[in-house]
Parts: structure tokens; sequence; C-alpha cells
């Protein structure tokens, strides 16, 4: 999902028609070339106070991080932290950046620094719980998810955090729960459905299981992860043709998946 958070700085035309001022451009970060740009030509004009060149770095740095230029758009918002470091969406967006390019602990101090601008920076609670749970801190992301939803409780993606967290301590009801919100949020995301169902795996409840299996197939018929799951659903149903027909359902969905390749040889059927 692209940011969409820039600032918008005051246009020097408002009504000529295909007007290209570099302030109306800089402020469009849903456009990122034309962001860049516009930036580009604020900061190297020479003429601007301090206070719209920290604009300009900061709205430029989530253009690039719409980009997927992750490098550059943490230079750039270094740049915006340096000239207005009492902002929290500076930090926020570095982080977002930093963890693009696999620095989580950078981006787990950023989200930090914005919290303590900002202690109820909602966003910032739900990212740092993701950050957490790739750093297997799964006690924190549970803690900063848990604050997310209290201050945002339509907050799907901190369910979800909380629910993959508590999967990983093997707390499977409690997934389960956190899914069940999720989902009521979002209920037509498949890949939900998936992990909820390895949850009800976990509870030995195979009949739901098989169930979101079915759902996530529905929504997305070449999910190969969601037929691998069922397949091995099958399997401990004794339903081994069935388990058969959804491993080389995921292998037509993706044909490098080994780990099927395997599973059917296993049942003694070529690939």
């Amino acid at each position: 999902m692209r940011n969409r958070t820039a600032i918008a700085l005051v246009p020097l035309c408002w009504v000529v028609a295909g007007c290209d001022d570099p302030r109306a451009n800089c402020a469009n970060v849903q456009e990122p070339q034309r962001a860049i740009r516009g930036c580009t030509a604020i900061i190297s004009s020479g003429r601007e106070t301090k206070h719209t060149i920290a604009i300009a770095f900061y709205n430029r740095g989530i253009a690039k991080n719409n980009e997927g230029i992750y490098e550059d758009a943490i230079l750039d918002l270094t740049r915006a932290a340096q000239l207005n470091p009492g902002d929290a969406k500076i930090y926020y967006h570095r982080a977002l950046a930093s963890y693009s390019v696999g620095r989580t602990t950078e981006a787990i101090a950023d989200y930090t620094e914005a919290l303590r601008l900002n202690p109820k920076y909602q966003l910032a609670l739900s990212r740092r719980a993701a950050t957490e749970l790739a750093q297997e801190h799964y006690l924190a992301a549970i803690s900063d998810a848990t604050e997310a939803v209290k201050l945002n409780p339509k907050d799907d993606f901190a369910y979800a955090t909380r629910a993959a967290a508590l999967y990983l301590m093997k707390d499977y009801a409690g997934s389960v729960s956190n899914l069940t919100e999720a989902l009521r949020i979002t209920p037509r995301d498949a890949k939900r459905y998936v992990a909820r169902a390895w949850a009800y795996v976990g509870l030995l409840q195979t009949a739901a299981a098989l169930a979101d299996a079915d759902r996530a197939i529905r929504l997305t018929p070449d999910n190969a992860s969601a037929h691998e799951l069922r397949a091995y659903i099958n399997q401990q149903l004794g339903r081994t043709e069935q388990a058969i027909a959804d491993l080389r359902a995921a292998l037509r969905a993706d044909p490098s998946r080994q780990a099927t390749k395997e599973a059917l040889l296993r049942l003694g059927v070529a690939p």
C-alpha cells in the first residue's frame, strides 16, 4: 500500500491548465516520479526556507518509498529529520523504508522515536509490532499490537500480527481468535483464512481447518499455499485422492514448489 501522508506546499499556480509547479508536484506522492521531480526542484532552488526544504525532503522520501527506492528514501528522510527533528511522521516513514531493506533494528528505533514524540501514534505501534514479530520478539509484538487495537479496534493488521505471534508461541486458540477479528474487518483476505486454518490444525479442529482452506481457495483459486494446506488436511483425513488433486493444483499455480513435488512422490505419484 502506498504512503499518502505527504505535506502540502502552497502551489504557485492554482488554476493554470497544465500547471507544472514544483510545489504542487512535490506534494503529489501518489505520482512518485512527478513528486520526486518537484521536490528536487525545490531542494535545488537555493531560494526556499529551511521549513520548506524539510517538507521537500520528507515528501521526496515518501515518493521514493512508494517507488521502492528504499535506500534513497532513507537518505531523504534522514535529511528531513535533521531539519525537523520533532516530526514523528518522518521517523515513521524512515522505519517503513528500513524495514523494506531488512534493517529491522533501525526500523524499531525509528518507530520508538516516533512514539516518544507522539505516544498515541497508532500506526507506529502497529508497524513496530510487525517488526518485533520479524525479530521473533513475540511478547513485545503482542504488547504493541494490543495497544494498537486499543487505539484503533478496526486495525486488522494489528490483529493479524498478534495472531501470528500467538501461533508461533503455540497459543492456537488465541491465534484463531485474533484472525477471526481480522477477518471480520477484511472478510475476503484469503491469506488470513489460510493462517486461521493452520491454527485450527494446531487445535486438531480438522473440520474448521478444512472449511477455511475451502474459503481461501474459493477466493483465490490459484493460491498454491491454500491447496497445499488442503492437501495436508485431506491426508490427515485419509483422503489420498483429494490430497493428490490439491498438490497438483498447487504445482499448476507454482511449478517451482519443490516441497509439493516431494509430497506427491511420497504418495507414489509423479509430479
